[in-house]
């Protein structure tokens, strides 16, 4: 990776260590006293570019479905601030698509409950696992259609 540093609000980044925001910052001349030369905005933009085709774009035999989790494991992994600020923003979208989001929501509660009963969990995701089979087994237990 190239060695060449950025300044950002008075503190000295390497390319790596640029968050996606900084990067377009710089690329878009809005970090005050830092004059990109061609080669400097030609590396942003292929940094941009790298990390866009890293994270929203189809590898060899995946869909568009595939890429959406990949996408969403990297956020909560490492970018997610708040649970419930997503989840509040989430209810704002439009009706039908919250109906649909929940359908996805419902189908990963599914799958869980059902690896939960084969055992396969750990404890790194056993409230996930045991919850989830808490849920449908309430929804079985009062014949509540899911």
């Amino acid at each position: 990776m190239a060695s060449k540093k950025f300044t950002i609000d008075g503190r000295e980044y390497s390319i790596y260590e640029l968050s996606n925001e900084q990067i377009v910052r710089l690329a878009d001349n809005e970090v005050p006293n830092e004059n990109l030369t061609t080669n400097e905005h030609e590396l942003l933009v292929e940094e941009i570019i790298r990390r866009f085709e890293t994270t929203l774009c189809k590898r060899s035999g995946e869909t568009s479905d595939d890429v959406f989790v990949r996408f969403f494991s990297s956020f909560v992994n490492g970018r997610l601030n708040s649970k419930k600020h997503v989840a509040e923003m989430m209810c704002r979208e439009h009706r039908y698509l919250q109906n649909e989001m929940f359908k996805v929501c419902l189908e990963y509660i599914k799958k869980l409950a059902e690896n939960c009963e084969n055992g396969w969990f750990d404890p790194r995701n056993e409230y996930a696992a045991k919850t989830s089979k808490a849920i449908i087994d309430f929804f079985k237990e009062t014949n509540y259609p899911y």
